[in-house]
């Protein structure tokens, strides 16, 4: 079991760890600090209902922005350090 690092601000929310497909196989993500798509989103959490995989992505006012999957690449827990608030740079659904 991994320890949740301290928050590198006040406006960062914790995505916590989750499976997702990877191809024929299931590949675990680590859970990682992230600043919302926009002022008021909140987080929805990656789900499966037994027969279907649902990835998580940001919800609100603005409407939905999918998990950025560039960012996967990235080192570190604290990958969204210094991005852009905006909303800019995620894939909108």
């Amino acid at each position: 079991m991994r320890i949740q690092p301290q928050s590198p601000g006040p406006d960062y929310l914790w995505i916590g760890g989750y499976w997702y497909p990877n191809g024929n196989h299931y590949r675990w993500h680590d859970g990682y600090w992230s600043r919302p798509a926009y002022p008021g989103a909140h987080w929805v959490e990656s789900r499966h209902d037994g027969e279907r995989y649902y990835q998580g992505y940001w919800e609100g006012d603005r409407g939905r922005f999918d998990h950025d999957h560039r960012w996967d690449r990235q080192r570190g827990h604290n990958r969204d350090y210094n991005r852009k608030h905006d909303g800019d740079d995620h894939d909108r659904r």
